[in-house]
């Protein structure tokens, strides 16, 4: 089933080598930011329109910083990079414009916690893997990584891959 979402290509690579044994790494020309989940019934055509309507972004510098477990560390299915407060803060500014300008279309996550997943792993939760979990984020917490973020993309998501359908440059 094919999903589609706004948001960016994040090729980060500075967390790389906090990846535990058990996480596969996301290959970094996959690892994205989503802005707006829209889900697998969407029109590629209205979004587009609607995108367009957008009034003029300014390139958005982002600095990651550290890694986080998703859900959370008991459970954890991803490691994933995570802005700093200012990088939110810009991130939610952005996504408040860009649901204005879809209008009807809503995204399916209330609660947003922008991230960029670096890893996943499918093995059950385990004391191990928490304790694995636990090491990587802290090791990771002195690491940062900025990226200048230069186009919005809409994008579709299948089998575990993601491409761009729609590219709008900031100005």
């Amino acid at each position: 089933m094919t999903t589609y979402f706004v948001g960016f290509l994040a090729p980060l690579r500075a967390f790389d080598r906090f990846v535990p044994p058990g996480f596969t790494p996301i290959p970094p020309e996959q690892r994205h930011l989503t802005l707006v989940y829209l889900g697998d019934r969407v029109r590629a055509g209205e979004l587009r329109e609607r995108l367009e309507l957008l009034p003029p972004l300014r390139p958005l510098t982002v600095t990651f910083k550290g890694l986080e477990a998703f859900p959370s560390r008991s459970r954890a299915r991803y490691l994933a990079a995570v802005p700093t407060a200012e990088g939110v803060g810009a991130l939610q500014r952005l996504r408040t414009e860009v649901l204005r300008a879809l209008g009807a279309h809503r995204d399916r996550y209330s609660d947003f916690k922008p991230h960029v997943s670096i890893a996943f792993t499918r093995l059950k939760p385990s004391l191990e893997l928490y304790r694995s979990v636990s090491r990587a984020v802290r090791a990771s917490r002195s690491v940062s990584e900025t990226v200048e973020l230069r186009e919005l993309l809409l994008m579709e998501a299948e089998a575990g891959r993601v491409r761009p359908v729609l590219g709008l440059s900031f100005r």
